[in-house]
């Protein structure tokens, strides 16, 4: 925004010299923010009229404009470079006190996405760009299209996001504070970076709530498996979903499994073997005769779409097979732990299947295992009571 600007110059009369001569002072005022600057010019208070601001010198009014027109152009040049335009900034100029680049939120925030592109592949999923993504275009709907210098946004424009998330976009709590957070490593960038002295989410703690994750019973993959389903798109995308519950890969390493990372042992055993994207942990998942014919029926190329598209498709295969849970690709992981679990699968073999860092990560299933065991049992009534 391009600010007004006010200069007033004065005598500092209180600094005169034994000639009685004192500093000619200028005083900017921004948004009723002032500063002083003592000027390379020197006259006694007699010869300057605070109320007309000239002097009985012709030289020093001659100097007067000279200052005027050079705070002008300052004004101007950092309108130009989408500076926020302060008194103090003016001065520091005025002075030779050079001002950095000033960076709009969206602006860094578009730097960093650009940046992590080239990432895809390498350390990360586009699953997690994609998800940045989402979020500058949240953000450039929240600002109305207009960018705001990131040292200008305060706490009240964090809350103000969070409600617009919450409110407005309808997303879960878990789901907006993931985005928070995101939010949140942007302006600790520019912290670090030295573009901004204080980030706008000192003081603010997000915490996320327990979700119960949903997962399928060995009856609900089979009736998915077996269901006759005409519709190509979602032959497929059933093929896919199956093929996860059966190796518990996640979207991203499923979408990027290739046919050198299927290996067989000496006994014939067909095996894939691949660093899980998120967690770059090696996992080892034997194939067995229902993910193997999915992959022979697709010549070991899976037609695996975009995670969008394939939770829309997975939708539709819900009502078709009339299933009441929720079905995700992420209820495929889930459901393979639970699963394999269930078949009295070692802890730690499972998790080494699923590729995880840690045990503990895995012993989150064998919570959800001993919740269904404890759910399916609890109603049972064995005899009355009488």
């Amino acid at each position: 925004m391009y600010q007004t600007i006010s200069l007033r110059f004065m005598v500092a009369s209180s600094k005169a010299g034994r000639d009685g001569s004192a500093p000619l002072l200028m005083s900017i005022i921004v948004n009723s923010k002032r500063v002083c600057i003592q000027l390379q010019k020197k006259l006694k208070p007699t010869e300057f009229n605070n109320k007309t601001q000239l002097s009985t010198i012709g030289d020093v009014n001659n100097y007067i404009n000279v200052v005027r027109s050079r705070i002008m152009e300052i004004q101007t040049d950092l309108f130009a470079q989408k500076i926020t335009i302060t008194a103090q900034k003016i001065k520091d100029v005025f002075n030779g006190i050079q001002t950095n680049k000033q960076w709009g939120l969206i602006e860094l925030y578009e730097q960093h996405n650009s940046d992590l592109k080239k990432m895809i592949g390498v350390t990360i999923g586009k699953n997690t760009h994609d998800k940045h993504q989402f979020l500058i275009n949240y953000l450039k709907n929240y600002m109305k299209n207009i960018d705001r210098p990131i040292e200008d946004l305060n706490t009240s424009f964090i809350n103000g996001f969070y409600a617009y998330l919450r409110h407005d976009i309808k997303q879960q709590h878990n789901t907006a504070i993931g985005y928070m957070k995101k939010l949140r490593m942007i302006f600790n960038m520019a912290l670090n970076d030295n573009l901004i002295i204080k980030s706008p989410f000192a003081g603010i703690k997000y915490s996320l709530e327990t979700v119960t994750p949903t997962f399928l019973t060995e009856e609900e993959i089979s009736k998915i498996w077996k269901k006759k389903i005409d519709i190509k798109r979602l032959d497929q995308v059933r093929d896919i979903f199956v093929f996860c519950c059966m190796t518990g890969l996640a979207y991203i390493d499923c979408f990027n499994l290739t046919q050198d990372q299927i290996f067989k042992d000496e006994q014939g055993v067909m095996y894939i073997k691949r660093k899980r994207q998120k967690t770059k942990v090696m996992a080892t998942i034997p194939l067995n005769n229902i993910s193997l014919s999915i992959l022979e029926k697709y010549n070991f190329k899976l037609p695996v779409l975009t995670n969008q598209k394939m939770n829309s498709y997975l939708k539709e295969i819900q009502d078709i097979c009339g299933l009441k849970k929720n079905l995700t690709c992420h209820v495929s992981r889930h459901s393979a732990a639970v699963l394999l679990l269930n078949h009295g699968v070692n802890l730690n073999t499972v998790s080494k299947v699923l590729g995880h860092s840690n045990v503990t990560m895995t012993q989150h299933y064998a919570k959800l295992l001993d919740k269904t065991i404890i759910n399916e049992i609890k109603g049972i009534k064995f005899f009355d009571n009488e």
